[in-house]
C-alpha cells in the first residue's frame, strides 16, 4: 500500500503498511528520534528500502557521533536547508536545535540573513561563511578557506566532518524539495480511528 501527500512526487509507504526491510527501518529510526513518528524525510524513500538504508546511514553518520557538537551540526544542517530554500529541512533542523536545548542564540541566528550580523561567536560564523561558500560556489573553495577555519580553532578532523555535512544536507534539503515535500507532518498517518 503506497500513498502520498498531494504535494509530494513520492509514492509513500505508511508506517502501518510497512514490512520487511521497511518495517526494521522505520522501527530503528523511530527508536532513534523518540518522536513516536518517522519524520517525513525517511518516509520519502520508503518504496525502495534500499535507497532508505543508505539514506538512515548516512544520517547517522552525520549525527550519531564525531568531532562537531551536535549543537552545530544541527545550526549547519538548518543553515544549509535556509539557503537552498527547503523549508522542511529548516523547520525540522531549527527544532532539533531547541530539542536538544542548544543555546537559543543558534537558533536566533537563523533569523538573521547575513551571517556577519549573527549573534554566535566568530569561530561558528567562520563556519558558516564556509558552508555558505560550498553550498553556493563549491568550485571556487581554496586553501584559503580552510585555514581560516583552522584559524578560527576548527581542527581538520572537525573541517572534514563539516564538509560531509554541509555536502549532505545539500543533497537531502534538494531531494526533499524535488519530491515535494513541504511542510513537517505532511506525510503523517492519521490517528486511529477508535469509534
Amino acid at each position: 500500500m503506497a500513498s502520498g501527500s498531494p504535494n509530494t512526487r513520492a509514492s509513500i509507504v505508511p508506517e502501518s503498511a510497512a514490512t520487511g526491510d521497511l518495517s526494521r527501518l522505520y522501527r530503528d529510526i523511530r527508536r532513534h528520534f523518540g518522536l513516536g513518528f518517522v519524520p517525513d524525510v525517511f518516509k520519502l524513500l520508503s518504496s525502495r528500502p534500499d535507497l532508505l538504508e543508505v539514506f538512515w546511514a548516512g544520517y547517522r553518520a552525520m549525527f550519531a557521533a564525531g568531532v562537531l557538537p551536535r549543537e552545530i551540526k544541527e545550526l549547519i544542517a538548518a543553515f544549509v536547508s535556509r539557503e537552498v530554500a527547503c523549508r522542511y529541512c529548516a523547520e525540522a533542523h531549527t527544532f532539533f536545535l531547541a530539542f536538544i536545548d542548544a543555546d537559543p542564540h543558534l537558533k536566533e541566528s537563523l533569523d538573521v540573513r547575513d551571517v556577519d550580523d549573527m549573534p554566535i561567536p566568530e569561530n561558528v560564523r567562520e563556519l558558516l561563511r564556509f558552508s555558505f561558500r560550498v553550498t553556493h560556489e563549491a568550485y571556487r573553495i581554496t586553501d584559503d578557506d580552510f585555514e581560516r577555519l583552522r584559524r578560527a580553532g576548527w581542527s581538520q578532523a572537525q573541517i572534514l566532518e563539516a564538509v560531509w555535512e554541509i555536502c549532505q544536507f545539500n543533497a537531502v534539503a534538494r531531494m526533499a524539495n524535488a519530491l515535494g515535500l513541504r511542510e513537517i507532518g505532511e506525510l503523517a498517518e492519521p490517528a486511529p480511528d477508535v469509534t
